[in-house]
């Protein structure tokens, strides 16, 4: 007995190494060999760990279940469960789970976290200021919450609110992000009294301590959108491939902060029956699975696809299969996904979906730049570094020049300046180029229409679309000059 317990610890030890290291592949596949030996919940817990981290949400998820079944329904299994559902976009069954969990811990920080968070994304902003009210009388120092409820009312930004935001103990946390959310939280202070310098200044020392904490993760994902996914989409250009695909998918891309998720719900409203897809980010998470690129660290493509007509209709049969598991339907025959990332795999999706859509959004250039200073993403970590938001901008100007040069792929390039002094006529030949019907209250019901938004413009396109005064830049461009905004392209 005792030498199949120390087997099992040891087997346990090995895949949890395997795990820390981000080997997820292997360890999934100890974990699978020793589930046929004892069916024990540890095991199925770190299996659903193992599926989550590769995107495999239907793994996940059953086991999950089953190491709910041969252990309990207490709050750190039912929480895991509800966050996987989250993440695959399920948002009935995650409501229903992170209730639960209140049932047994009402003061459970996470559940009402995210609770409020699921509420503010269907635009439920009452209930969503309801659960972050909870969370800070249970947790009085989480300026996360704080930070987001000011979003919602800006009656939260009190001088008590400023107080607690500049205490040195609580913003100086290693251990969490509160630093990060109260720098936010001053740079708002500052900007509705004014004084732009301090405003700039603390928003870059909110980006700056949010990096320090997402170094290593923060330099893979330059060094694959910069160099290693580069050099593979240059091999995929110079293959000649004819898949068949029916399918029309709508690809919406841009940098942050340019307008994309104000498209994509002016066309979610359209009467073609279109599955909105939000920021799926479906190619990036299909490259990770999938080990396509095989080293992140590494400053030279490694890689095991061979580009063959076979792995392309294998890799296509990946990105389906992973639209279906965060419920894009890819039956319909119109789907959305504005993935900021995909104008670097645009020459990839062209082959896979010979029939897709191309919608390109741009702003002004200083525009955007601040527009992602004053935002929090916390999944795009170049977005927290000036000097790499610059370079970025100009890896995706230079992109989109060459799209429109090349002239191979039909791309529709929408300017959010010209959309929102003219949505009207903007929008009727933005439908015009998708080959959907437009009609007099798309605008309106674009607005109006109850539906699941994830990104941080999900408040503003709940309203009135109005037009861009560009007059504020005035204000920040002497600061912005020092970080070389005059090689912006």
């Amino acid at each position: 007995m005792t030498n199949n317990k120390e087997l099992f610890q040891a087997e346990i030890d090995n895949a949890l190494l395997n795990f820390k290291n981000a080997k997820y592949h292997e360890t999934i596949n100890i974990l699978d060999n020793l589930k046929k030996k004892l069916s024990h919940f540890i095991v199925y817990w770190y299996l659903g760990h193992s599926y989550f981290r590769i995107y495999d949400y239907s793994s996940a998820i059953n086991c999950i279940k089953k190491s709910i079944e041969l252990k309990d329904r207490d709050t750190l299994n039912l929480s895991f469960l509800a966050e996987i559902f989250l993440a695959s976009n399920n948002y009935k069954e995650a409501i229903k789970l992170f209730k639960e969990v209140l049932k047994l811990d009402k003061t459970n920080i996470n559940s009402l976290f995210n609770l409020a968070k699921v509420y503010s994304d269907l635009g439920e902003l009452q209930t969503a200021e309801k659960y972050y009210n909870e969370v800070i009388k249970n947790e009085p120092t989480n300026t996360e919450a704080e930070y987001e409820l000011i979003k919602i009312n800006s009656k939260y930004l009190t001088n008590d609110l400023l107080k607690k935001a500049e205490n040195k103990e609580i913003s100086e946390d290693s251990n969490n992000l509160n630093s990060t959310f109260s720098k936010f939280i001053i740079a708002e202070n500052f900007k509705r009294e004014k004084n732009y310098r301090l405003e700039f200044d603390n928003l870059l020392e909110a980006h700056t301590l949010y990096l320090k904490k997402k170094r290593k993760a923060s330099k893979q994902e330059f060094n694959y959108f910069t160099n290693l996914l580069p050099k593979f989409i240059s091999k995929v250009k110079n293959v000649k491939v004819e898949l068949s695909c029916n399918l029309k998918p709508i690809f919406i891309m841009g940098l942050p902060r340019s307008g994309t998720t104000l498209v994509e719900n002016v066309i979610s409203a359209c009467d073609n029956n279109i599955n909105v897809g939000g920021e799926a980010g479906t190619l990036s998470k299909v490259f990770f699975s999938n080990n396509i690129i095989l080293d992140y660290d590494s400053t030279e493509l490694g890689s095991n696809f061979n580009f063959k007509k076979n792995e392309f209709e294998l890799l296509k049969a990946s990105i389906l299969k992973q639209y279906n598991q965060q419920k894009i339907k890819t039956n319909n025959e119109y789907f959305t996904d504005k993935s900021l990332e995909n104008i670097l795999y645009i020459d990839l999706i062209s082959k896979i979906f010979p029939n897709a859509k191309f919608v390109y959004c741009k702003r002004n250039k200083y525009a955007n730049l601040m527009g992602m200073l004053r935002v929090f993403l916390p999944n795009l970590y170049w977005t927290h570094s000036i000097e790499k938001i610059i370079q970025m901008m100009n890896i995706y100007n230079k992109k989109i020049k060459d799209i429109i040069n090349e002239n191979k792929i039909n791309i529709k390039i929408i300017e959010l300046e010209n959309f929102s002094s003219d949505p009207k006529r903007i929008s009727q030949d933005l439908f015009k180029f998708l080959e959907l019907n437009w009609h007099d209250n798309i605008l309106d019901e674009s607005i109006n229409k109850k539906r699941i938004i994830q990104t941080v413009s999900n408040l503003q396109v709940r309203k009135k679309i109005a037009e861009h005064d560009l007059s504020y830049l005035e204000n920040y461009l002497p600061f912005l000059q020092k970080y070389g905004i005059d090689k912006l392209s």
